[in-house]
């Protein structure tokens, strides 16, 4: 008759054969090739091979289009810097006298830049270098008998009519091409100015020391010529507006009280421009006086 005990034993030792290593070792390599074999019963699709696509090459060599400036620009050659032959043989720096222009016996034009030039009046005498005096307005018929007087007190004196396209930046170019005249003194200009021509001119002389005196009939921007102002330094100053113009008393007003150098200011009963030259004649030959006063002209 087995006993309890027997029975615990016979596990016992069933166990203890189970749990010896040699035999943990040998049910997990079989259980690994049990799984390896359930593996190879799936159908497994196998995996595509690449496949590479040569395209051919064309226009291996990019084609540049080459725009000209007319192309560019609508045959304005000036956005892109080109310049006229004529400018281009000059030095550096060079700016061509006034050209006749044949309409009339003084009829002349100043090359701004490129293409842009403007017209006027020349009027000049044989003989030793002169001052020069540049007189800017909207219509150079409107001085009058101004620039006549200028020559015959002695000074070459060019007369240029501005337009709506005229910036201040180009006071210089009409500054060094009077002064590239043969017999005038680049070392004595004076500029005389009316309407928006004045308020150019202040703005161009501010920033350029060939302007050496500056007369301005009816300057109109008050705000704007008073922050150039302090550019112009103590180089003197003539002034004159209308008493029916308020816009150009209160800038003629502005100008004299903060002018640094020497200043005169002349009020005429009405008219505004170099129309106040025809309003008080003698307007005209005190602008002269005091232009030979700065000037000199002998």
């Amino acid at each position: 008759m087995r006993s309890a005990f027997d029975d615990f034993n016979e596990r016992s030792g069933w166990r203890a054969w189970l749990w010896r290593p040699q035999r943990i070792f040998i049910l997990a390599a079989l259980a690994m090739m049990l799984l390896a074999g359930c593996r190879l019963l799936v159908d497994v699709e196998p995996a595509s091979t690449p496949s590479v696509t040569i395209a051919p090459r064309e226009n291996l060599t990019p084609t540049i289009e080459i725009l000209s400036s007319e192309d560019l620009y609508s045959g304005d050659r000036r956005a892109i810097g080109e310049t006229s032959p004529v400018l281009a043989s000059l030095p550096s720096g060079s700016v061509l006298p006034p050209a006749p222009t044949g309409e009339s016996e003084r009829g002349v034009t100043v090359l701004l830049d490129a293409d842009a030039f403007i017209r006027g009046e020349l009027y000049q005498t044989e003989g030793l270098r002169r001052p020069g005096a540049l007189l800017l307005s909207q219509n150079v018929s409107a001085w009058g008998g101004l620039p006549a007087k200028l020559a015959s007190n002695g000074y070459v004196a060019l007369a240029l009519q501005i337009d709506s396209t005229t910036q201040a930046r180009q006071i210089e170019t009409m500054l060094q091409s009077l002064i590239a005249l043969p017999n005038i003194d680049a070392g004595i200009v004076g500029v005389i100015a009316e309407g928006r021509a004045a308020d150019l001119a202040l703005l161009g002389c501010a920033v350029n020391s060939l302007c050496d005196a500056l007369a301005l009939l009816s300057p109109l921007t008050r705000g704007t010529l008073l922050n150039m102002l302090p550019s112009y330094g103590a180089r003197p100053l003539w002034l004159a507006a209308g008493e029916n113009d308020p816009e150009a008393l209160d800038t003629v007003a502005a100008l004299a009280a903060a002018a640094r150098g020497e200043t005169r200011v002349v009020h005429v009963s009405a008219g505004r421009g170099a129309a106040l030259l025809q309003v008080q004649p003698d307007l005209e030959d005190e602008l002269l006086l005091w232009i030979h006063s700065q000037l000199g002209a002998g």
